[in-house]
């Protein structure tokens, strides 16, 4: 399901003393089966823009159209009737805290709770959420446990799950990784590009960590004061360095990496996208060698 955000604008308590521009004349589209990395420091709009994808916030003004529906702003909004049940069964959205969407006794629960409330028979949703908790890799020994006996990692996964038990077309997630282990958000990280690339799923992510952003990703927006300040590849996007170093960004590890290199060894900056550590591995041979044009 294509997502296309058109001219949106976003203000916080509009009238009030504390009125604030969140999000200002954003338009950006996010491809049915991609997989986007929204990325900006904090209070950059990144998260604003994300929430209104399935509507846990409206346009100001501008529309967005997933699929076959669409949101809108200013006073045509009042005009039509959103289906949000219907918007939300397809644009799944797993928060930064975990603790915000568990509320069940159980994580059983907690995660067959999405599907039964969107109309899946008791039975099958039962099915679905043993079958997601696996998925997230949290043992069958924790679920009939309370969500809330859980740490925050293990908190985060149920989140997961219960998203993923819904069985959504676009999955929306703010931090996915945050409060997980290096082995635990190489495994997160793993399964949502398991569930774009096997399952053509789109998949739209908040996110810090520009490693992340760039070795997952087929598209990155970066967001600075509201506004969209550029989109493209991940190659794109990170080899705009200074651009970046403007609005307090910084390229993946591994490119940093490739740079300084150069620099140390007096040869040209290399125009480069190496985000895995085998393509990092084959850039630093060819600067070592004296090709750095092909790097």
């Amino acid at each position: 399901m294509d997502i296309t955000v058109n001219h949106v604008t976003h203000t916080y308590q509009p009238g009030t003393p504390f009125m604030r521009m969140a999000l200002n004349d954003v338009s950006v589209a996010f491809p049915s089966g991609s997989f986007t990395s929204i990325i900006g420091h904090t209070g950059s709009g990144k998260s604003t823009l994300a929430q209104h994808l399935n509507g846990l916030l409206l346009p100001s003004t501008g529309s967005i159209t997933a699929g076959d529906l669409t949101l809108e702003g200013g006073s045509k909004r009042k005009k039509k009737k959103i289906n949000f049940k219907a918007l939300r069964e397809k644009v799944g959205y797993v928060f930064q805290y975990p603790e915000h969407q568990l509320f069940e006794e159980t994580l059983l629960k907690d995660v067959a709770f999405g599907p039964i409330n969107f109309g899946v028979p008791q039975d099958e949703a039962g099915r679905r959420a043993k079958a997601c908790l696996e998925l997230v890799h949290i043992p069958s020994a924790f679920w009939e446990r309370s969500p809330f006996d859980l740490s925050g990692g293990q908190m985060r996964r149920v989140a997961i799950a219960g998203v993923l038990a819904v069985q959504p077309e676009v999955i929306i997630l703010d931090e996915p990784t945050a409060g997980l282990d290096p082995r635990g958000r190489k495994e997160i990280m793993d399964l949502f590009d398991q569930l774009h690339r096997q399952q053509k799923r789109t998949i739209i992510m908040v996110t810090h960590n520009m490693s992340d952003a760039a070795l997952y990703s087929d598209q990155v927006v970066v967001m600075n004061h509201g506004s969209l300040i550029m989109a493209g590849s991940p190659a794109e996007v990170f080899s705009r360095d200074e651009a970046l170093q403007r609005i307090g960004l910084e390229s993946p590890e591994t490119m940093q990496f490739i740079r300084r290199l150069a620099e140390k060894i007096g040869t040209p900056q290399p125009t480069l996208s190496a985000f895995t550590m085998e393509d990092t591995a084959d850039a630093v041979l060819k600067l070592l060698k004296g090709d750095a044009a092909h790097v």
